[in-house]
Parts: structure tokens; sequence; C-alpha cells
């Protein structure tokens, strides 16, 4: 840096000494962009004409800026061509990253500063990208500390919007003290191992394990379990949650997934974002982010789905970890800490965002988790962030946060247990007559009812069919064989089944064992009474005097 040399002495605002606008404009991007004095070799050139270079590397990009005091010398000028600045820039383009292989631009901005002439618009007016394909972008900047106005010779907003409104607010407020210029130090938290993020992954695979062991049919294709074990093991659906009140599905669904693809793009995604985000926030806010995230998704997706869809996945809370990511980048300053995030989180939130493929392994991509879930996420890292002071090296409430994690864990019992007393009515249903094979007519069923016990010895409908032949029939040892046999399992497929299976099969028994036995006949017909008001059950209960006289 040239010009006046800074001065040390403290200073009220109205005692600050003059200094020229470009050595103050210098000290803001020090402090404020994460620039510092150029240090590369590449760049000697553009210090040869110019008062002031600053460099700033974010890992990703490379940016110049060139500063012209025009203040002290309202004659300078920049003395290099466009072309010179451009191959200056190609030289440069070892120090930017690459993304999907793509190389990363340099940019080289001109900052003529002081009382504007008529020339300069002309004279800059070429320093602006080639072609879309460019790596090296020059601009050029006019800084009228005459006027207060801010001209850019290309308008598009990736040259434009960067910094254009920073310099124009500094024209315009009152200059800050040295001392409060100094760059921003934030406290990061020393390396350690994403042991939540592994504890996480390893929940996910014994669930899916699971879904595999103890599946409700055989699996398919890339180790794929039946619709029918998803929502037994608690998978998302609109009917369930909604007519039946299970809404332990928003917190069982995320824990599930519908073949070993699914899960093994899950388990990257959710390695990506842990190795990152639970070492930078702490396994408190890690696991408060994840638990938001889930919910978030399984709501959304709730809202938005058609009843027909069934819906499970970890997507929603791994994208609440990407947006919190992507907001927590806020918290450090201008360089590669903050690119570097911002860059990790984007890689994966727009293309999980934007519907770009329409299956999954043949399965539709639930875009309602994956917003639901980015928006929890996003809120819980605006919580995040402001609770996190510079000066610490994770948010603070941590035990607020760790709370919002202990609760999602400990909710998750109320699921697990109702996974396990709907799964044996579930898996049970497996022993049923298929849809695709059970009779449409009772005279049908009638016909078929010896060979459908046969195959589907479980099934109590073609049992209770079976009851009401041999009652005609007079075989009341029959009779009651079957209907003592269809119910012997109520208390499994009474969930599964319509409840007439139920009442019919008490009244066929209640009516085989009436001469021999009126007590236990009264006593098994009692519920059947209880619910049949009229038709041919409620009938044959009259006619046998099974409800009393």
């Amino acid at each position: 840096m040239t010009g006046a040399d800074p001065i040390e002495t403290h200073f009220s605002q109205s005692e600050i000494p003059y200094e020229p606008f470009s050595i103050y404009l210098a000290k803001q991007f020090i402090a404020k962009k994460s620039f510092e004095l150029a240090s590369v070799p590449e760049a000697e050139k553009l210090a040869a004409v110019s008062d002031i270079v600053l460099t700033q590397s974010d890992g990703y990009t490379f940016t110049i800026l060139c500063m012209i005091n025009r203040e002290t010398y309202p004659d300078a000028a920049f003395g290099l061509g466009v072309e010179e600045v451009r191959r200056i820039g190609e030289a440069c383009l070892q120090y930017t990253g690459e993304i999907n292989r793509a190389k990363m631009p340099v940019f080289i901005r001109v900052l003529e500063i002081g009382p504007g002439s008529t020339d300069q618009q002309q004279r800059l007016k070429l320093f602006k990208r080639s072609s879309l394909k460019a790596k090296v972008i020059p601009s050029a900047m006019i800084v009228d500390t005459a006027s207060g106005q801010v001209w850019n010779s290309d308008k598009t907003w990736v040259s434009k919007g960067v910094y254009h409104g920073f310099v124009e607010k500094l024209l315009a407020a009152p200059r800050e003290a040295d001392a409060d210029l100094a760059p921003p130090v934030t406290e990061t938290a020393p390396s350690s191992p994403p042991i939540l993020t592994a504890a996480v992954l390893l929940a996910l695979s014994a669930v899916f394990a699971a879904e595999i062991v103890y599946g409700i049919g055989p699996w398919t294709k890339l180790l794929q379990p039946t619709i029918a074990t998803l929502v037994a093991f608690g998978a998302l659906t609109k009917n369930l949650v909604l007519q039946s009140g299970e809404w332990y599905r928003l917190l069982s669904a995320p824990f599930l997934h519908v073949d070993a693809g699914h899960l093994a793009m899950n388990a990257v995604a959710l390695f990506l974002a842990g190795r990152i985000l639970e070492n930078l926030v702490g396994r408190a806010w890690f696991g408060a982010i994840y638990v938001v995230g889930a919910l978030g998704g399984a709501l959304l997706s709730l809202v938005l789905n058609p009843a027909s869809i069934v819906s499970v996945g970890a997507s929603g809370a791994i994208m609440g970890l990407f947006a919190a990511m992507l907001v927590a980048s806020l918290h450090f300053s201008p360089g590669a800490v903050r690119t570097g995030l911002q860059m990790n989180a984007i890689y994966v939130l727009i293309p999980s965002m934007l519907p770009l493929a329409s299956a999954l392994q043949g399965h539709s991509v639930d875009y309602a988790a994956h917003f639901g879930g980015a928006i929890g996420g996003a809120l819980a890292g605006l919580v995040m962030l402001r609770v996190w002071s510079r000066t610490e090296t994770s948010p603070g409430f941590r035990q607020a946060a760790a709370a919002i994690a202990v609760a999602g864990v400990m909710a998750l019992a109320y699921p697990v247990l109702s996974v396990l007393g709907n799964y044996q009515a579930m898996a049970f249903s497996a022993q049923l007559i298929p849809p695709d094979r059970l009779p449409k007519t009772g005279l049908d069923m009638k016909n078929h009812a010896v060979e459908l016990i046969a195959q589907y010895p479980r099934d109590p409908r073609p049992r209770f069919i079976r009851s009401i032949d041999l009652l005609n029939a007079n075989d009341l040892a029959g009779a009651e064989r079957e209907a003592r046999a269809g119910l012997a399992e109520e208390n499994i497929w009474r969930s599964v089944l319509p409840d007439q299976i139920a009442n019919g099969l008490r009244v066929m028994l209640a009516a085989a064992i009436n001469n021999d036995r009126p007590a236990e006949a009264l006593s098994t017909a009692r519920p059947a009474c209880a619910a049949l008001k009229d038709g041919p059950m409620r009938k044959l209960l009259d006619d046998r005097k099974l409800c009393g006289s």
C-alpha cells in the first residue's frame, strides 16, 4: 500500500485525520472483505501501474483489486490495456479452484478513485468480460469522490453487484477509525471425529437391515422391500396419519429407505454434511438441526403429496443439514471458509430442489420432503446464527439445542412401540388371500372355501363362509371348528379386516354351541349383539334368542 502511512494514534470520529479515500477503501476491503496486500508475483505488473493492489482467494475464485489514487494525483490513470490485463489474469488461473472439473475465474477490477473526468468512461468501458466462457473477467470502477457516484464498466451482477453497493455506502457514510477496522477473527472448533453422524448412519443402516430381514414378503431388485414392509415399519401416508391418527409416522418415516441405492445416496450425503457441520456447530446443534429437518420434511410431504404416496427417507433431515450449513457460512467473513461451506451446501441443495429427474430407482422423488427439510434447516440455522458469537467456537444455547435433539430421540420410542404393535398385523396381512385371488361374490367364496382354507389357513374369511355352510347342513361340530379357527388370531387380523368378519364368526360359533353350552353361547354372542342391529346375522341371533329373550 502506498500513499500516506497509516496513523497509529486512536482518534474520535471528529478527529479522524484526512487520508485519501483509496487508502481508506483499501482498509475497508481488508477488514470486511478478507482482502490482503498482493503477494503473488503475477501481480507485479499491476502493482507497477497502481497505487494499491489487493488480492483475495476464497479457494475457488481469485480476485485482484487495482486502486488508482486520483485524489492526490488527479491526472493519474490505470496504465495497462485490457488485453495485457487478461494475460496477467490467465497467469493467475493457477490460484483458482475447480467446480465439476470446470476452472473458476480470475477477477481483475480496476478502481480509479477521486474526482471523475469526461474521458474515464470511454477509456475504461473496454474492461469487461469478453465472452461467457472467459475465465479472466476484467472490470473497471470509477469511484467519484466529488459527486459520490460509482460507475462500472460491466453492468452484469457478477461484476457490478459484488462491490458496487459496498463502495457506495462507504462514500456516503462517515469514516470509521482505524481501531474499528481490524479484520474480524472468528474462532473455530478444533477438529474432532463426527461421532453423532456415524451414530445416525449406523441407525439408518440397522433399520434398513431390519426392513430386509423382517420384511413382509420377499425383497426384490436392489434389496427393495415391499410397500407392505415400509408401511408396517412406519412409512408416511396421508390416510394413516390423518384418518387413523398415526402421527408417529412423521418420526419413523425419515429412518426408512426404499432400497439399498436410496440408502447409499442418503448415507453419502449425510456423511458429507456431518463431517463438516457436526464439527463446525457441535453435536447438540447438529442433532437439533437433524430433528427439525426431518420433521419439516415429513410435514411438508404430508401436506403436499396425494394420499396415494408412500414416503420414506432421511433426505428431509439431510437437506436441513445442508440448508443450515449454507446459513452458518454467514458467521464467517468472506473468504475460503465461507465460500467452502456455501459451495458444499449448494452442490447438494440445488440438484435436490430442482425436479431434474423424475425417478430414483423407479420411485418418485419426494421434492416436498426436500423443500420441507431445507426450510426447517434454514430456520434452525438462522436461530443458530443469532446466538453464535464470533468469540465462541460453537453457537450458544447449546443446552436448548441438546434438549431438542434428545427430545427427538426420546420421541422415537413412541413410533418404535407403535411399529412393533402394527408390524404383527401388517405381517399377518401377507398370509391373507391376495386381492386378485379373492372371490368377488359370496357364492364364489362358498364354492372355493375348502380350497382357500387349505391354501390360506390363517385367513378367517373363507372359514366364516365355510362355517355358515356347515351350520346350514346341521354339522354343528364342523361349524364350531371353523368358527373357532377363524377367531383364533382375531387380535392380529382385527385391525386389517372389517368388523363384520369377527361379528359373523361369533354368531356362527354361538349358534353352533347354543344347544350344548347355552351360557357360553350367550357370552360369545354378546359383542355381536351390541354391534349388529339388522341383517341376516342379527336375524339368526334373534331367532335363536342369543341376544336374550
